[in-house]
Parts: structure tokens; sequence; C-alpha cells
């Protein structure tokens, strides 16, 4: 095995072990797949710029019913879920220590002798959106792929419990061609944005409020605007600003004072051609 097993003594150490790395949760982000957060957002996240997200109920609620879906899998297919599998727990790739996951749940393959290399991670998921076996939401295959990979194990399942009535899951195979995909992503991520600081492009309007406005000094309206862009990383024809006050030259010295301007960036097309080209390669 080129893994290592952790287990935390409470869920304060298994969060902050989490957050020592890439998590399955947090793969779909870097690929662009996450509807609900971009590559910027989490690489502010993970440098500390923003606080961690905070558990809500919707959260808490997904890890205490984690247990209900598991046992409705158990029914629909018979397969043994492993009870130690249930709590907070993490697999570290020895090689790369960033590569780390939390399964929800492992189950016994069936018609195996039960060993480590013959177990199932199921995914547990609770939902209010109807979800369609056959079509799954993109982030929850690159989550079990993951999973898969970094547990190397080659067996998977999601399951999902929609809006308390409805139960659907599907088994899946790993998939060593994608994870390889993935892990070309993610090192990337870690190595260029997280450890070399380089930040990713904002893709959306929350990205730019993110990045944005900042409020830059200077002798001048244009060394203010110019000292922005420098802070972006844009040239200035990249940025609009808005003047928040203008200088004051004061006299004999007395009652000077800079200019201070409002900067905005506003992505072009060719940021989002450059956003689209990277997952090309």
């Amino acid at each position: 095995m080129s893994y290592t097993i952790i287990r935390p003594k409470d869920r304060r150490e298994w969060l902050r072990h989490r957050e020592s790395g890439i998590g399955s949760s947090e793969v779909g982000t870097i690929l662009g797949l996450n509807p609900f957060e971009t590559p910027y957002q989490l690489w502010r996240r993970k440098k500390g710029l923003d606080a961690p997200k905070e558990e809500n109920f919707a959260m808490r609620a997904g890890h205490y019913l984690e247990d209900a879906v598991s046992l409705f899998y158990r029914d629909e297919t018979g397969k043994e879920i492993i009870k130690a599998s249930a709590g907070d727990w993490l697999i570290v790739n020895n090689d790369k220590e960033y590569l780390r996951v939390s399964p929800d749940r492992t189950f016994w393959i069936p018609g195996r002798p039960k060993s480590d290399r013959n177990k199932g991670i199921l995914e547990c998921k609770t939902t209010q959106m109807e979800v369609d076996g056959d079509s799954l939401p993109q982030h929850w295959f690159c989550q079990l792929q993951y999973q898969l990979g970094v547990a190397e194990l080659e067996q998977g399942a999601i399951a999902w419990l929609t809006m308390g009535r409805e139960f659907g899951y599907r088994d899946l195979a790993f998939d060593k061609e994608f994870y390889d995909y993935m892990i070309e992503e993610v090192d990337r991520f870690w190595i260029d944005n997280i450890v070399g600081g380089i930040e990713p492009l904002a893709i959306n309007v929350d990205d730019v409020l993110l990045k944005n406005p900042r409020h830059i000094v200077g002798k001048t309206v244009e060394a203010a605007v110019s000292n922005g862009a420098r802070e972006l990383g844009v040239d200035t024809s990249r940025v609009t600003y808005e003047i928040i006050e203008a200088p004051k030259k004061g006299f004999l010295g007395f009652g000077e004072a800079p200019a201070k301007v409002k900067i905005i960036f506003t992505p072009g097309p060719e940021d989002a051609a450059l956003s689209f080209i990277r997952t090309l390669t």
C-alpha cells in the first residue's frame, strides 16, 4: 500500500487534517465542475485569505444522514457495510501527502475474501434536487473516482436520498485514465497555485467581487491606477476605476494627500479562453 490511514481523536482534528491537502469534495472545483465553488474561491480558502467553510445545518444533516443512506444501500444491494468505516478518518497518499480522502462508508465486495483490497467505497449524498442515475452530477463522479484512486480500490458507489422521499444509487468502477487526468490537475493546482501562490483566474461575478474593489492610493490618480493594476497583475487597460479622493497638493507640505481610487478588474474574452484551454491541456 502507498497510503496511510489517519484516525483523528475528534472532528476538529479531522477538519485540520482535511485542510492540509486536497479532499475529494474539492477535486470537482479544481476541474471547474463544481457549481457551488470556483478554483479561485477554493484557492483563497486554502491560502487563508477567507475563513474555512463553517458547517451549516445542511452539511450537518448530510453528515448525520450518512447512516440512513448507507442502510438504504445495504437493503437495496445486499452488500455489507463495514461498521468501522463510520466516523471521521482519512486516507493519505504517502508520495503526495496533499492527496487525502475521507470516505463516508466502505463495504465488502460480495464473493471475495474480506481484506483491505476487497473493499468498495460508498459516497453518501442527501439532496433537494432530482438525480438522474444515468447522468450523475459531475462533481459527485469526480469525488468518488478520487477516493477510489487514493485508496487504491476498484469498486465504489454513489447513493443518494432526495428530499427524504426517494432513494437511488449507482455502482461505479474505478477509471484509472480519468483519475490520472484529475491528479495532473490537482498537482498543478497544489504546486502552482497553493505552494507557488499563483492566483487562479476569476471566472464569475463572485470571483471578481472577491478580488475587487480595491482602494488604492498614489501620488496622482494615474499613479494610483497603475499601482492597482500592478497589484492585480494586469495592464492598466484591463481595469476601470472610480476616484474616491482626488489628490491634494497642500501648502508647504501641509495638507498634502494622495489620490485614492477604487480599482475594478473586468475579465476579458481572453481570460475565459485561457481558462477553457487549461481544461484541455
